[in-house]
């Protein structure tokens, strides 16, 4: 027979109309026993019991529907039924322990406040310190501004033996200190802190910042010092020691610190420019001259030729015949290939090293004066004048090379590279030899007509294909040979076939082995395919996305990040999420972090949804894309978004990085 839960419902109403409370209770009891989801009933059972002074009855009623609503994520409703218990339950720490976290959910910090003191007393009365620890913590992250519950906490922590624990306690005393401009009281909670851990990076910075702010910079400065000569490359000490110097205007203590930076992180070179602004806040134009020289390389590589110029006349504005910042700036016009500029530097940087009697600044500008504008006999008689005075004999100038920079010829050379190796043979056969005959060790040139076609370019062209010359010769000088094979394809599609990009590639492929390849028996393509029994379709497939994969990461260990994110773009537009490879994973991961690193946090999160489509991620791999996707978010400023995947972390990995301090912090603050 089937129950009938509307009779047992009607029949329960009319009991407690009639004031028959144990029948009612057997009725609503029918009726939770036939239907345990009825919560609702559940809820007015307990109600009943209550009424009826049986409390242990009415509390289970009570967890099974407060476990209910707090299941279902409607902490409201299970607040209002823990409530209930606790009236019945004063002392039940679970019910507190729950009421505690539900109204930190909520936001209601003073109820939170007062259970989770209910709980450390709890604890601390019972001996179990740890937990009542535990619990002070929790009181202390709900109140941002109570310094005294910090403090009280660390020194638990540090009487319990839980060092890192108390540190970080410190830390937050101190950083909280600092906020209410308590700086001798923050410096004496942290500095409790460094006893601890020496090298905490919050510790560190935030005794800086409070040595700073009262004028103590030296302590502060020595601090990190004494670290450094334990671990001389730790990278973060030197950027606060870096900052400590330029914020106390230590142009020499900043100059060496950040001279070791950036030998140990050449991308780190724009530190270089903070200190030419020091030196030249004191008006110390030498020093601003000699870091200048150290860095021009560095802005000149990276494409900022603009921002080197600016700085060499922001020296020169100060003085006009500073023989180092008109040697940079002959350099500056060398590199956009302007013959006037470039002239009229050498003219500047000739009669101020006559003024100062530096005697090789006016010599090196002479001679290269005399090349360009031989028909000037003022140059060239002060020339054999030096010469003469100091005994000089050697040559300085290569003038063949000096006039190509700035003129262009019509006759070039070029030398002839067989692209595969079956057309050695055809070169031999075009030259009148066989291929078997023993060829001479060095490759033969031929000089051959200029295009008819290409005309002299515009000043504005002339510089910026300079620039890209420049560019391309800085990777192969550093054996960036894919790199500078791409950039030298792309640039002759820009400005036709040109002698100065001809010369570029002869030394690209001066290693090449060619007459070791000449003397071999050479084989043609078709003998290839026979050779190994390899079918049209069985033919390896070119490496561009290698090329491009590789290439982008050589520009983002330079630093260049915009080069690097067109280069995994251009890598990922050749793979797909479902190719059974790893490729897509990485250069879409990649791309988020570099569209990070220029602070473009929208587009990072595109990238970092794209890299979830691939196929069989890992479990770990899907959480270091959520926890990636949550900074990209917070950057952007949408913290719900964020904290939603925290969360996620969360529930599959609370031990994942940091993400268990990131989920309760953000239910403190939202």
């Amino acid at each position: 027979m089937s129950f009938d839960k509307s009779k047992a419902m009607r029949n329960a109403e009319r009991y407690v109309a009639q004031g028959k409370i144990r029948a009612a209770i057997a009725e609503y009891r029918a009726v939770v026993d036939n239907d345990p989801r009825d919560v609702a009933t559940l809820n007015m059972l307990g109600d009943l019991h209550t009424k009826n002074s049986e409390k242990r009855e009415a509390i289970d009623c009570y967890m099974k529907v407060a476990e209910h609503y707090n299941t279902q994520g409607f902490a409201q409703k299970a607040i209002a039924i823990y409530n209930k218990i606790s009236r019945l339950q004063p002392d039940s720490i679970e019910v507190s322990t729950k009421l505690a976290e539900l109204y930190t959910i909520k936001g209601s910090l003073n109820e939170a406040r007062a259970h989770y003191t209910t709980l450390a007393e709890h604890y601390e009365k019972h001996g179990r310190r740890l937990e009542a620890l535990a619990m002070w913590k929790q009181i202390a992250l709900l109140d941002p501004n109570n310094t005294e519950v910090c403090l009280s906490l660390a020194e638990s922590y540090l009487r319990e033996g839980q060092r890192d624990d108390a540190a970080e306690a410190f830390a937050e005393a101190g950083a909280r200190l600092v906020r209410k401009g308590s700086h001798e009281e923050a410096i004496r909670a942290m500095m409790k802190g460094h006893d601890i851990r020496p090298n905490d990076l919050r510790i560190l910075s935030g005794l800086v910042n409070a040595h700073s702010a009262i004028g103590r910079v030296g302590k502060a400065v020595s601090l990190l010092e004494e670290i450094l000569e334990n671990e001389p490359y730790n990278r973060d000490v030197l950027y606060l020691l870096i900052d400590c110097h330029i914020d106390s205007n230590n142009a020499s203590g900043a100059e060496k610190a950040v001279i070791k930076l950036v030998e140990l992180e050449p991308a780190n070179y724009p530190k270089l420019l903070d200190l030419i602004r020091i030196y030249l806040n004191t008006n110390d134009l030498d020093s601003a001259a000699r870091i200048l020289s150290m860095s021009s390389e560095y802005l000149l590589a990276a494409g900022q030729g603009d921002e080197c110029k600016r700085w060499i006349n922001e020296i020169l504005d100060r003085d006009a015949f500073h023989v180092a910042a008109l040697r940079l700036l002959v350099r500056y016009a060398s590199w956009v290939k302007e013959e006037e500029s470039f002239r009229i530097a050498l003219d500047r940087l000739a009669k101020a090293a006559n003024r100062s009697a530096e005697v090789e600044d006016e010599r090196f500008a002479l001679a290269h004066l005399v090349v360009i504008r031989p028909f000037e006999t003022a140059y060239s008689d002060r020339l054999s004048e030096i010469n003469e005075q100091y005994g000089f004999t050697d040559q300085i100038v290569d003038e063949e090379l000096l006039k190509a920079q700035f003129v262009d010829d019509s006759v070039v050379t070029e030398v002839v590279v067989p692209d595969e190796i079956g057309d050695i043979d055809q070169v031999a056969s075009d030259n009148g030899e066989s291929a078997n005959e023993p060829r001479d060790a060095e490759a033969k040139t031929t000089e051959v007509e200029g295009d008819a076609n290409v005309e002299d370019l515009p000043m504005a062209a002339e510089g910026k294909l300079q620039k890209e010359l420049d560019s391309i010769t800085f990777y192969i000088e550093n054996d960036y040979a894919e790199l500078a094979e791409k950039a030298l394809k792309e640039l002759e599609n820009q400005f036709g076939k040109r002698r100065e990009i001809d010369q570029l590639r002869t030394r690209l492929t001066a290693d090449s082995d060619i007459p070791a390849l000449v003397e071999a028996r050479s084989l043609g393509i078709e003998e290839i395919r026979s050779e190994f029994g390899l079918e049209e379709n069985d033919l390896p497939t070119d490496d561009d996305f290698e090329t491009h994969y590789h290439t982008a990461i050589a520009y983002q260990e330079m630093g260049l990040t915009e080069q690097a994110i067109a280069e995994f773009q251009d890598a990922i537009g050749l793979v797909s999420p479902s190719d059974g490879t790893r490729r897509f994973f990485q250069c879409a991961n990649l791309l988020g972090h570099c569209f990070m690193q220029n602070s473009m946090a929208n587009h990072a999160v595109t990238w970092f949804n794209r890299a979830l489509e691939t196929a069989e991620l890992k479990d770990d791999e899907k959480q270091g894309l959520w926890y990636e996707l949550a900074m990209a978010y917070e950057a952007e400023g949408a913290i719900e978004s964020a904290a939603l995947y925290f969360e996620q972390i969360y529930a599959e990995n609370v031990d994942f990085r940091d993400v268990a301090v990131r989920v309760k912090n953000m239910l403190v603050t939202h």
